[in-house]
């Protein structure tokens, strides 16, 4: 049989340059222009004075965003494609940064990276690549960077507490105990033999940081104040929560939004958050809209039936935003099930203010608060056989729900499956982003903007970009719309 032939041991004579290497066509030009064009003048400052030089904080940047657009998150492993990766090399200008200042930079640079992420929603806008007309939110659980084997009660994290002080205790005994070993000065003893005796004691104690390990558990037992209705809290991640997956199965999650346009779909706010629903999200995403972009008059904003609540519904009216979102009887119908959910299953006297169930007629007779946060107004009948509690802002509700039994209502709110559906997806699955490696709820917020902007990237790169050549120079030449359809 026939091989192709191969070269083992003939010297390879490389290109003059690196970026020869690299196909014209790749990605990672695109990503070295943008992070280029970002504004790098406040690190200028912190850098300022004597020390070892830093390296630039374009280069770490350059390197983060495309190791998520290539998989590599770990900064242990992005350290090493800078070593061996023809394209990490390049991107990071032929120096090599350690892990350490690798995670360093994501650590202490949230603000930045957020700034970066609204960058690249501007990048979007001025290129027309960002339809207002309609967006679409929808919200989804990632897991936390936890063990389930460090979830305990508040009971369990207090007993911890006081077992890490006897343990504290004992360390401070122990050292009293080893400064007497250390300071034996006999004369046939030298100092590499007392070094030895030292390293061989420090082996046989525990090594770990019994500190870190108070302040983790007096954190967790903190989340307690902050959220009365937990009943446990991880040791590893206080702020993450117990939450069912799309599987069904209960982990260590946050709740991570996205909002993106129907043209592109740009993600134009993101979020993460420690609730089991979405229920609460709504009005943050649009504020974040307003901030990052911008609404329209004509803006309608589609979610699907978990942000359905009166709450959000008077909101939308209140400032005149057009909603699409369905209750979660009508959801199910459009998803070809059999509504198993009762939702506003009665009639409503829109002149004399009267519900009717069944026939009867109610009367308005007193608003009851629920769990001292939702208020729910009750009817009764004139005999007081019949009683019904409804949300206090039903008459949003009623209207919402008319709203989504339209054909045109059913028809913008169906392309909410083709637009930030598919946004998810191509961040946990092509991404790779189903997991969270950095802890806590604002590393966890810094992580998913870095998420943004690989994915931002990308759609700006496939949507509106081209290779071509100017004076010898490789750049992205955005286009318009139409001279790219024709």
């Amino acid at each position: 049989m026939t091989y192709i032939s191969s070269y083992k041991n003939q010297d390879w004579l490389l290109p003059t340059s690196i970026k020869q290497m690299i196909p014209q066509n790749h990605i990672s030009f695109f990503v070295e222009e943008f992070v280029e064009s970002l504004d790098f003048t406040g690190f200028d400052m912190i850098s300022e004075g004597a020390g070892h030089p830093s390296y630039h904080p374009r280069i770490i940047m350059k390197v983060i965003i495309q190791g998520m657009l290539s998989k590599e998150r770990s900064s242990r492993k992005l350290a090493c494609a800078c070593r061996e990766n023809f394209v990490f090399m390049y991107l990071a200008e032929k120096v090599q940064p350690n892990f350490r200042t690798i995670a360093r930079f994501r650590k202490n640079n949230a603000s930045f990276v957020k700034e970066a992420f609204k960058e690249t929603i501007n990048l979007a806008s001025e290129h027309d690549l960002i339809d207002l007309n309609l967006i679409c939110t929808d919200g989804s659980k990632v897991k936390a960077n936890a063990s389930k084997k460090t979830f305990l009660r508040k009971e369990q994290l207090s007993q911890l507490d006081s077992i890490i002080d006897k343990m504290i205790k004992e360390d401070i005994e122990q050292d009293e105990r080893d400064e007497e070993v250390y300071d034996m000065k006999e004369e046939n003893i030298t100092y590499l033999e007392m070094k030895n005796l030292k390293e061989i004691v420090k082996n046989y104690r525990d090594v770990k940081n019994k500190e870190k390990l108070k302040e983790n558990c007096k954190k967790a037992i903190e989340e307690f104040g902050k959220d009365p209705q937990i009943k446990r809290a991880s040791l590893s991640d206080p702020e993450c929560r117990m939450m069912k997956n799309k599987k069904g199965f209960f982990e260590l999650d946050y709740n991570v939004q996205f909002t993106a346009d129907s043209k592109n779909q740009i993600i134009v706010a993101n979020d993460v958050c420690q609730d089991n629903t979405d229920t609460y999200q709504l009005q943050p995403q649009i504020q974040m809209i307003k901030e990052n972009i911008g609404l329209k008059k004509e803006t309608a904003f589609a979610a699907d039936c978990a942000y359905n609540t009166g709450e959000n519904l008077k909101f939308l009216e209140e400032n005149k935003i057009l909603g699409l979102i369905p209750t979660a009887s009508q959801a199910q119908v459009f998803n070809d099930r059999e509504p198993t959910i009762k939702q506003d299953d009665y009639e409503y006297d829109w002149v004399r203010d009267e519900i009717i169930v069944n026939g009867a007629r109610l009367k308005y007779f007193a608003t009851w608060t629920q769990d001292k946060k939702r208020k729910q107004r009750v009817y009764k009948s004139e005999d007081g056989k019949v009683i019904k509690r409804i949300p206090e802002f039903f008459r949003e509700r009623l209207r919402m729900k008319k709203k989504m039994e339209t054909e045109e209502g059913k028809l913008i709110y169906g392309f909410r499956k083709i637009v930030v559906e598919p946004v998810i997806g191509n961040i946990k699955y092509n991404l790779g982003f189903n997991e969270f490696l950095v802890r806590g709820l604002d590393g966890a917020k810094l992580e998913l903007n870095i998420a943004s902007i690989a994915h931002n990237l990308k759609k700006i790169w496939i949507a509106r970009g081209k290779i071509c050549k100017n004076n010898g120079n490789l750049f992205f030449e955005l286009i318009t719309c139409e001279n790219y359809l024709n």
